[in-house]
């Protein structure tokens, strides 16, 4: 090898040496922020194992598995017993939610408070706001206004009563209770411009378009009858608007199905929340019918190809459409749609129907599925009224004896009013965060909030979470299975990239000791061929 070759060799593996170097010690820099983040994780980890949540156990069974909530303290059910444990803050005013604020707002209470309980007439504002902000529904809010306020509750005085049920069959509880509700129909067959309803009665053959004021058939009535809305579009109408904002809209809106579904709920225990979720399966399921609701892109959306049954006319005259809605309605359960073939310019008329006692008992047998289980109810509802199973004499219902239509009242009306007086006497603040279950214990924990626990004086006293003896400290069990899980999953990936990173120092480690003797053999020849060079010339 030339001088000059061997000198270019060297100089060659002289940089290559130098940017495996620099690279083993980039690797190393990765291996030490690995190591930090080992510690972080780990330490992380540690802090987990101490970690703590706040319970409910009201029952005293050492259930650990209710987590606290803002809920669970200021609104009534069996697991409060109907009485409320306010959250407060270090002033003693009542935290409230934007929901309760906007109640409290309503019924002109300061923040600061009155000092004392106001009128009956700013406790019904209150009770108002809460119909109008979502918090109860208009029959229970109505039902509370419709008991005495009780201005001592919660200062001095109780007012709070057992459950007393009776279990009656299907058929006792249409024709005892239901016989008492009645519905004005004139509201289903209000015109719209564009609607022309009416109420046919096939039990008679009667049909009724402008009732006037004052017509009401009881609930009793058409579960007993066989009764069907019946209607036709004006002129011109397309699908589109026959739907959205048109007739079937017009019978979906109306307060009907309200009357219906708030009836059932004041006759039940709500706060069984089993018995609230079978509320609300059997109001979707019937409502999904009632308004031929389908799946769309913003979600449930009129979708004529749900209608329980579809006709097209092949005559080109309003009465084939007639004729059709009035001989197919009663025997469906659901939507019936009947179109004019002819349309454009014989500006002939689309057809509507409902059968109002089909559909009123498939909202109960929606229920009695639900109560039984869906996977084994032998009740079914289907589009033929003749391929339905209606809920019968066979199931039960558990009534709240004496509740009329106002259900359990008393007790809703005793917690809020022992809340109200509360936000009356104390004041009250909003904070749109107690409904974030973790906020709310941190807050408790730290001291920034309080319970108020009424004594056995009937008067309410500000504490710690730890003096209420239904609220407990438990390890987070579950939060520590969490934070394990993500500490070795992190721990995992840190691990494999320190052997990705082992093995590529260890290859820059094989390289640079190759480097290192192929300088040293290349800086020998270069030296033999320097002296050989010299002595040479020297001769």
């Amino acid at each position: 090898m030339g001088l000059a070759a061997s000198q270019a060799r060297l100089l060659t593996i002289t940089a290559r040496k130098s940017d495996c170097e620099y690279q083993s010690m980039a690797y190393s820099h990765q291996k030490i922020a690995l190591s930090r983040d080992m510690n972080i994780i780990s330490a992380e980890y540690q802090d987990a194992l101490t970690q703590t949540k706040l319970v409910y156990d009201f029952y005293g069974t050492g259930d650990k598995s209710t987590q606290l909530s803002y809920g669970l303290l200021m609104q009534p059910s069996k697991l409060n017993d109907y009485m409320p444990s306010p959250v407060t803050d270090a002033a003693g005013r009542v935290v409230l939610d934007a929901r309760l604020a906007a109640a409290a707002d309503a019924a002109g209470i300061p923040q600061e408070g009155f000092g004392t309980t106001p009128s009956s007439d700013v406790r019904n504002k209150f009770v108002q706001g809460l119909i109008d902000n979502g918090v109860i529904t208009e029959t229970v809010g109505q039902g509370i206004m419709n008991i005495q306020y009780n201005p001592e509750a919660g200062l001095g005085s109780i007012d709070t009563i057992d459950f007393i049920t009776r279990t009656v069959s299907y058929d006792e509880f249409v024709n005892e209770y239901l016989c008492n509700i009645e519905f004005d129909f004139g509201d289903l067959l209000t015109d719209t411009g564009g609607s022309n309803l009416r109420l046919h009665n096939y039990g008679n053959g009667t049909t009724v378009e402008d009732p006037g004021a004052g017509a009401v058939l009881t609930l009793s009535q058409i579960l007993n009858g066989d009764y069907a809305i019946l209607g036709l579009t004006w002129d011109n109408k397309n699908i589109g608007e026959y739907g959205k904002g048109g007739v079937v809209d017009k019978v979906g809106s109306s307060t009907y199905w309200d009357v219906l579904f708030e009836t059932l709920a004041s006759y039940l225990d709500t706060s069984d929340p089993y018995i609230a979720a079978a509320l609300e399966y059997a109001k979707r399921e019937t409502l999904k019918k009632v308004e031929c609701l389908g799946t769309g892109a913003n979600g449930e959306e009129f979708d004529i190809s749900n209608a329980a049954y579809q006709w097209t006319s092949s005559h080109s005259k309003d009465h084939d459409v007639n004729s059709e809605i009035n001989g197919k309605t009663g025997n469906y359960t659901g939507y019936v749609y009947c179109n004019n073939k002819k349309g454009g310019s014989g500006k002939y008329n689309h057809g509507y129907g409902l059968s109002l006692t089909n559909m009123t008992k498939a909202y109960f047998t929606y229920f009695a599925q639900y109560m039984e289980g869906l996977a084994t109810t032998e009740y079914e509802i289907n589009n033929e009224e003749s391929n339905c199973n209606f809920v019968d004499d066979d199931f039960a219902f558990d009534i709240i004896e004496g509740a009329d239509s106002t259900g359990d009242s008393v007790l809703m009306a005793s917690f809020y009013d022992m809340l109200f007086n509360q936000i009356a006497t104390k004041g009250w603040v909003q904070n749109d965060q107690v409904n974030d279950n973790e906020y709310l214990q941190t807050m408790l924990q730290n001291g920034s909030m309080y319970i108020s626990t009424i004594g056995d004086d009937n008067y309410y006293y500000q504490g710690n979470y730890a003096t209420n003896s239904y609220i407990k400290e438990v390890t987070d069990e579950e939060g520590i299975a969490v934070a394990e899980a993500k500490y070795n999953r992190e721990k995992e990936k840190i691990n494999a990239k320190e052997n990705i990173i082992d093995m590529k120092m260890k290859n820059l480690d094989t390289e640079i000791s190759a480097l290192t003797t192929e300088y040293d053999t290349v800086k020998s020849v270069i030296s033999k061929n320097i002296e050989k060079t010299f002595k040479r010339y020297d001769a």
